[in-house]
């Protein structure tokens, strides 16, 4: 049976130094970031490479989301406590017109877009790509470093 999967897993724009940064301006320790930008929080354990390989496992079937716009620019993408990927406000513009063209191999088959109350289009547009983003991630597995 093939796995589900979208049409398209943007590559990260934005340079894993400056999310490293960023992360660490908050004052974040013990997170893991990946190399197309997906944070996981994940607490204890002695081999952060070897248990992001399992957290991305089971979040490659997460399919909601909760776009936060970051007061310092770029925008921070929940999908689990433990999960979560960050878009660059540059990289989001930058790929904006490719998001609107390509909406649809955001989605997963079947899947219609709809933009919860609450929300703006703009938010759901980042987080569909964040989802693309994540989903690159669990596929195409890159550790970058533990914070």
């Amino acid at each position: 049976m093939d796995e589900l999967r979208l049409g398209w897993e943007p590559d990260n724009l934005t340079p894993l130094a400056d999310i490293e940064g960023r992360m660490r301006s908050y004052g974040a320790q013990g997170v893991t970031l990946l190399g197309n930008g997906t944070l996981l929080f994940i607490t204890g354990g002695d081999d952060p490479e070897n248990d992001a390989k399992r957290g991305l496992n089971e979040a490659r079937f997460l399919t909601d989301f909760q776009p936060v716009e970051l007061k310092e620019g770029g925008y921070l993408v929940k999908f689990h406590r433990a999960v979560a990927v960050f878009v660059g406000a540059e990289e989001f513009n930058a790929m904006r017109s490719d998001i609107d063209r390509r909406l649809s191999e955001l989605c997963f088959p079947g899947e219609h877009f709809i933009v919860p109350d609450g929300s703006t289009q703009l938010l759901q547009l980042v987080g569909l790509y964040a989802r693309g983003k994540l989903q690159k991630d669990c596929y195409s597995f890159n550790f970058y470093k533990r914070l």
